[in-house]
């Protein structure tokens, strides 16, 4: 009986590692989880971990939230492929010619780069497409239908770009990208909203049902994190 003992424990751990990426326990691990990143953030000599984990922190949430999607057609894996090569291309030759968003480069807390872009940058761009679609999906379904297709679309890009403005912030500091200016131009953002608007005409013209709860409690997530770096890096400005 003893000679199991060690083989009972590692099922208990294995166990309670899947019990806490439950659908109904991710939204409580994701809040947990960017808690415990603001930490590491704040913490001087955490900070350079932190950067150092940001792709594997990134691959982390999104793994944990499509492992729930409940329908894995070829609509859904089109919709995938899709999204992640199209952004990715586009983001490398914004990279190189800084006509499309802007003149920016992308820094070391991504990853590694293909032509000067994050590899990972696409899957951002699927995760933030499938959270944003999922919010407008609550808020058809509190509105007793009466938001329709269009606003559904329209709403979900402004969302992305809502998202978009608020990493913008914080972005040169945690080391993921920095645009010329100070702060990207007005074309960084239509273009955000054109290409969030396209994902969102292709995830509702291929008629995919997003989970809700994890979905947005990640979007949210992300939002507070990075409005606490934010409020973080300006009392340290005024402090110093």
């Amino acid at each position: 009986m003893q000679s199991n003992a060690p083989a009972e424990r590692i099922k208990k751990i294995f166990y309670r590692v899947l019990s806490v990426l439950s659908y109904k326990e991710l939204p409580k691990t994701f809040v947990i989880f960017y808690s415990v990143g603001v930490l590491l953030y704040f913490t001087p000599f955490t900070r350079e971990l932190f950067i150092a984990v940001t792709p594997l922190s990134l691959i982390f949430v999104i793994v944990s939230l499509l492992w729930h999607h409940k329908k894995w057609d070829r609509s859904f894996l089109l919709f995938i492929a899709i999204i992640i090569t199209s952004s990715f291309l586009i983001e490398a030759v914004g990279v190189e010619t800084g006509v499309i968003f802007g003149q920016y480069k992308y820094l070391n807390a991504l990853g590694p780069k293909v032509f000067e872009t994050p590899l990972i940058i696409g899957a951002n761009w699927l995760m933030l497409t499938y959270c944003s679609a999922a919010i407008m999906e609550y808020a058809r379904r509190r509105s007793s239908g009466t938001i329709d297709v269009a606003i559904k679309i329209v709403g979900g890009a402004l969302i992305m770009v809502m998202y978009d403005f608020t990493v913008e912030l914080v972005a040169p500091q945690m080391g993921m990208w920095q645009f010329v200016s100070d702060y990207p131009p007005v074309e960084n953002f239509v273009m955000w909203f054109i290409m969030a608007l396209v994902y969102h005409i292709i995830f509702a013209g291929f008629k995919i049902k997003p989970i809700g709860k994890p979905a947005i409690a990640l979007f949210i997530c992300q939002i507070v994190f990075f409005l606490a770096i934010y409020l973080y890096l300006q009392i340290a400005l005024i402090l110093n």
